[in-house]
C-alpha cells in the first residue's frame, strides 16, 4: 500500500490523524503488515496525498514515524 506512514503506537496514529486534519491532510488509521521493523505497533496512516508534507507536519509536533511509503 503506497502512501503509508507507520507509527510506533495506535496512540500515536490517532494522534497524528488528529494533527494532520488541523492541517486540512486527510488520513485513515489502518493495520498494517507486519515488517522487520520491530518498533512498529502495527498500525499506521493512510494518506491518499501530501505524505512528505505530512511527515514534516508530524516532525513539528515531535512525531517520527517508524517508516513510510511513498507514491506522490
Amino acid at each position: 500500500m503506497d502512501n503509508l506512514i507507520r507509527l510506533a503506537s495506535v496512540t500515536e496514529a490517532m494522534k497524528s490523524k488528529e494533527i494532520l486534519q488541523r492541517h486540512n491532510i486527510k488520513s485513515a488509521i489502518k493495520r498494517i503488515p507486519p515488517t522487520n521493523e520491530r518498533y512498529s505497533c502495527g498500525y499506521g496512516l493512510y494518506i491518499p496525498y501530501k505524505v512528505y508534507e505530512a511527515i514534516d507536519i508530524l516532525g513539528k509536533y515531535g512525531i517520527s514515524p517508524v517508516g513510510h511509503t511513498a507514491g506522490d
